[in-house]
């Protein structure tokens, strides 16, 4: 029996439904960036480093793009920036939300240790401390 939300790729990968739509919208995305920036596909795909049937499959939101292939699309398009924020623990509401669970209640100060009696050099110099 198959699961109606997910298929398979040409190189049997499995791809959920909502990360096929994802993927499409960030190709589309991707390509109205590029043609509201006026770059024409060769010059595109040459600065990313694919070929243009590379480039349409990364526009067409094929999920056996790499994701070299789509950092340096976005990097080409000067939103690489975005990218790097997307797991950043400090926008991430999941971590700041643990890290706040794990947060103790309240801090006891560490106990006072005895300090170690003088060694016998001390007593006889006349100071506690070695080498005054």
């Amino acid at each position: 029996m198959t699961d109606s939300k997910v298929r398979m790729t040409r190189g049997s990968n499995v791809v959920h439904r909502q990360v096929e739509h994802v993927m499409a919208k960030i190709g589309a995305d991707i390509s109205l960036a590029r043609r509201v920036r006026r770059m024409a596909t060769d010059d595109f795909a040459k600065r990313i480093g694919v070929s243009r049937a590379t480039l349409h499959r990364l526009e067409a939101g094929d999920p056996g793009i790499s994701m070299n292939t789509f950092i340096m699309a976005l990097h080409a398009l000067g939103r690489l920036d975005a990218l790097a924020a997307i797991v950043d623990p400090a926008r991430d509401h999941v971590t700041l939300t643990q890290m706040m669970a794990d947060v103790p209640k309240r801090i006891a100060k560490p106990r006072a240790t005895t300090a170690a009696a003088p060694s016998d050099d001390a007593l006889k110099s006349g100071t506690k401390y070695k080498g005054f």
